[in-house]
């Protein structure tokens, strides 16, 4: 018991010769104690809101070329392979067409004849009205004879025997105007009939002659080759797959992107593409061309649709099916306070007040964050990335320094100076203005 007092004694004492032999750290007056920081004007900027998303590419031009007539496949040309380019017009399979040539030979041979059944319907119609004219005269002449006979037999110089010639041979003339008249009525129906029989030939003729021309099927616009299947020899059906053709100059490019991206999205916006992660320069670059008029519930997106333009020859070129990140750059119409990410804590940020005495008084203003991007604005800070706009009404004061460094470590109602302030200048570059006078004034 005792050992323990005395140890506790000891202890004691220790303790207290260390109080009595503490050193006093210097402390330096509020008015000396300043950090030095670093701060952004706030100021108003035009700005491009991005907006991310993802889609696949698909081709705006291609074609399944299918035979459009039966027969076999007599030219392939050797280079008419998977893969190949071809321009327009260029050959890709050739079919016999012999059945199809001889068809419309027929057909033409049918035109020219029934051409000219019309052009004979034509004279014959002449040559009947002539004919109608003079069977019409010699009635009147006829009529006029057996007038006269009718008064010689009332005179007593003829007798009854010679008017009943006369009257005979007027009946004959009029039987013969009534059968020509007949005829001259249904020259009409006639030409009607072959008309008819013209314009079905004529259809004969040219579905000949499409067929003629549909045994060689042609490319129908620049592009590369998907698939080609039948060869030299090979029977093709009517209807039956030859080629399928892509054109890689011209891509559409359907990009899922949020919702509230609506409002923002504009035709004519321009959209970049990235093929692997979105950083860098883009891969390719397009246009907003169509914003599908419905969101989807379950993914919270909108539709936009891009077209990109590119080199089909290029190695690196963008091929339909591949999934790609794309970014749409809208134009805020609103001049924004932009700031670094980082400056915004818990929507406020620590702004610098005025200058008094050589410091300055950090103060707190609250503010709201319209939207968060990405990019360079060297204008503001070379060495920022990510920034943020804010809203309308919820900024700093215009022209206030915001604090964009030592966050940390600094707290409201702290006097710093700005690495721009005009003292601190001169205490980072003290040049002496009396040696500078006594230089100007020394005589050598």
């Amino acid at each position: 018991m005792l050992a323990v007092l005395v140890l506790l004694a000891i202890a004691v004492g220790i303790v207290a010769l260390l109080m009595a032999t503490r050193g006093q750290s210097e402390k330096r007056p509020p008015e000396v104690a300043s950090v030095v920081i670093h701060a952004i004007d706030s100021q108003h900027h035009s700005t491009d809101r991005v907006w991310s998303g993802y889609g696949t590419a698909r081709t705006m031009r291609s074609a399944e070329l299918v035979a459009e007539v039966a027969g076999r496949v007599i030219e392939r040309p050797e280079r008419i392979e998977a893969g190949a380019r071809i321009k327009r017009g260029d050959l890709i399979v050739r079919l016999e067409a012999t059945d199809y040539i001889n068809a419309l030979d027929s057909a033409q041979q049918a035109v020219k004849a029934i051409e000219a059944q019309l052009e004979g319907l034509d004279v014959e119609e002449e040559q009947t009205q002539l004919q109608v004219q003079y069977a019409g005269e010699e009635i009147e002449a006829a009529k006029r004879d057996l007038e006269r006979i009718d008064e010689a037999i009332g005179a007593g110089a003829a007798n009854s025997g010679e008017r009943d010639g006369v009257y005979a041979a007027l009946l004959r003339t009029q039987r013969q105007l009534a059968t020509l008249r007949q005829q001259l009525d249904l020259i009409p129906s006639r030409r009607l009939n072959l008309e008819a029989q013209l314009s079905s030939q004529r259809a004969s003729a040219r579905v000949a002659e499409q067929n003629v021309e549909r045994s060689t099927i042609r490319a129908p616009f620049d592009a590369e080759i998907q698939s080609v299947t039948p060869r030299v020899g090979d029977w093709v059906g009517l209807g039956t797959s030859v080629a399928r053709v892509v054109d890689l100059s011209q891509l559409e490019i359907p990009l899922k992107l949020p919702a509230s991206s609506s409002s923002w999205v504009r035709v004519g916006d321009e959209a970049q593409f990235w093929l692997r992660e979105p950083v860098g320069e883009p891969d390719r670059v397009g246009k907003i061309v169509r914003v599908a008029p419905e969101a989807d519930a379950s993914s919270r997106t909108i539709t936009v649709y891009a077209e990109v333009s590119q080199d089909p020859t290029d190695p690196h070129r963008l091929l339909p099916g591949q999934f790609v990140h794309g970014r749409v750059l809208t134009h805020d119409e609103h001049d924004r306070v932009i700031l670094p990410r980082r400056a915004v804590q818990s929507n406020t940020v620590f702004v610098a007040g005025p200058l008094k005495n050589g410091f300055r008084v950090i103060e707190k203003v609250p503010v709201r964050i319209a939207y968060s991007f990405e990019g360079r604005r060297p204008t503001i800070d070379p060495n920022e990335n990510q920034w943020v706009a804010l809203e309308l009404g919820y900024e700093p004061v215009e022209g206030s320094p915001v604090v964009v460094s030592l966050l940390d470590q600094i707290v409201t109602g702290m006097r710093v100076r700005l690495d721009r302030d005009p003292e601190l200048a001169q205490e980072l570059d003290p040049v002496s203005s009396d040696g500078a006078g006594d230089d100007e004034g020394s005589t050598p």
